[in-house]
């Protein structure tokens, strides 16, 4: 701090003094967030069995495709050398030839294909309606009514019943007062349209897709709203349900295979009952061996089925079985994506607009103080959420280099870079005045002071100014 005398003054002005000096100006917008997990699985069997192995533990951070848990297939590995055998045995008909079928033979055939084309068009329509209910049990278990307003105290509807559409999607239920009974009614938006009466005293239809809704009699609904999530990737049950879908999906297609395999070995004995016997022979013995191939890659397929494996890399974070156990199809395992993490901020209606994809970032986290982790944007929402009146936009911000201690949930505080310049003069913002032609700043040479016009180049909102007109190393002053 350095006293000086004002003219015509007898109390002496104190100044503060900075050096100016070449370094950063930033303009940013300051927000905070929260770390999250792109990826989590709860891992499950899609048969039952015996384990055998139990290959990790909790902690253990695993590779894409690492085996988990091995469950006991020592049957299917005896079947899998009968199945070799066939293979084996079929490979040497093929070869052999056989003088042409007697027309009793021919018959057999002929009734064995049409028996193959009805059990191929039986197996199309079962399978076809088990994939038709897994679906129906995906898109429609464990439905919620849930507002983005973490104010809101009204009770969620209660949604019910079995979603018979095929289109994924959201409700939107915007609830206000009315001369209904209940006193409220409610406008349909998203996967439907409509206005409907709301009821509180029994579940009426929500849209013309199977799903029904209830409200709670003892809260107040006016002005509320309300999403349902088609299907509900948020329950516990979604995971087993997604697998129980894509298990029967997969199943179906291995029956319906199998049923055209079949077809196709009847079709090759029904053209080689009228073909001369060599060519019957080989159609026959070429059928075999489809069919015995078909055969061993089934049991391969059902070994598969008892080797649990990681679907992407990341952490064990829950596992709950033994060697020795029996499982089902209830989860045993959840992994953690450990590399594969984002963090989420919401931005402010009056920062929007300075923001943009490609942004630079920079973040603190609660957990590590000291440590600065970059970033850049990645996706800005152009859906609003209101908080207190104040309209926010989520941006999801993509880890230049995911630290080893990350974890979901972590809080940060984040700087978004909207402008720099690097190694320009800088001086803080207070030495800087505006004029009414430009800016100027109080320069001191020993005891001298003196006022010089600068060019003020950016204004950053990190306390300082950069500047041109000066030299690095000039001292500034300001009372």
């Amino acid at each position: 701090m350095l006293m000086a005398l004002g003219v015509g003054r007898q109390k002496p002005v104190e100044y503060v003094t900075a050096t100016v000096e070449k370094g950063t100006v930033r303009q940013l917008v300051s927000v905070s967030g929260i770390a999250e997990a792109n990826q989590t699985a709860e891992l499950a069997f899609p048969v039952s069995g015996i384990v055998r192995i139990v290959a990790v533990k909790k902690g253990y951070v695993v590779e894409d495709g690492d085996v988990l848990i091995e469950l006991d297939t020592r049957a299917l590995q005896a079947d899998r050398q009968d199945a070799l055998a066939s293979l084996a045995s079929a490979g040497a008909d093929y070869d052999e030839l056989l003088s042409g079928p007697s027309g009793e033979d021919r018959e057999v055939t002929s009734e064995t294909l049409e028996l193959k084309r009805a059990t191929l068009k039986t197996t199309k329509e079962t399978e076809t309606l088990k994939i038709e209910n897994a679906r129906r049990a995906l898109l429609s278990s464990s439905l919620t009514a849930f507002s983005d307003d973490v104010n809101e105290d009204a009770t969620p509807p209660t949604i019910s019943g079995t979603y018979t559409c095929d289109k994924e999607g959201v409700y939107i239920v915007d609830v206000f007062s009315s001369a209904a009974q209940s006193g409220y009614s409610y406008r349909l938006s998203g996967l439907e349209t409509g206005t409907y009466v709301a009821s509180v005293d029994q579940a009426v239809a929500l849209g013309a897709c199977g799903l029904r809704i209830i409200f709670d009699g003892d809260s107040s609904y006016s002005r509320t709203k309300w999403q349902v999530e088609i299907p509900n990737a948020k329950s516990n049950a979604y995971v087993t349900n997604l697998n129980t879908y894509n298990l029967t999906v997969s199943q179906a297609a291995s029956a319906i295979a199998l049923a055209e395999q079949e077809v196709v070995l009847a079709e090759a004995n029904a053209i080689s009952d009228n073909a001369p016997a060599r060519s019957e022979e080989v159609a026959r013995a070429d059928a075999s061996v489809a069919q015995a191939r078909a055969r061993l890659a089934r049991i391969d397929a059902d070994i598969a089925d008892r080797v649990l494996r990681a679907p992407f890399s990341g952490t064990i974070t829950e596992i709950d079985i033994l060697p020795g156990e029996t499982v089902t199809a209830t989860p045993v395992v959840t992994l953690l994506a450990s590399s594969a993490f984002d963090v989420t901020a919401r931005i402010p209606e009056i920062d929007i607009g300075k923001l943009e994809t490609g942004q630079k970032v920079e973040m603190v986290f609660d957990a590590r103080a000291g440590e600065v982790v970059e970033g850049a944007i990645d996706f800005i929402s152009l859906k609003s959420t209101e908080i207190d009146g104040v309209a926010y936009y989520e941006a999801k911000i993509e880890l230049k280099e995911v630290p080893p201690w990350i974890r979901s949930g972590l809080n940060a505080d984040i700087d978004v870079v909207i402008t720099e310049q690097g190694a320009v003069l800088r001086v803080p913002k207070r030495f800087v005045s505006e004029t009414s032609t430009g800016h100027s700043v109080l320069l001191k040479r020993g005891d001298i002071f003196a006022t010089t016009t600068v060019e003020v180049t950016l204004e950053g909102n990190d306390g300082f100014v950069a500047i041109t007109g000066l030299n690095e190393g000039d001292i500034v002053a300001a009372p």
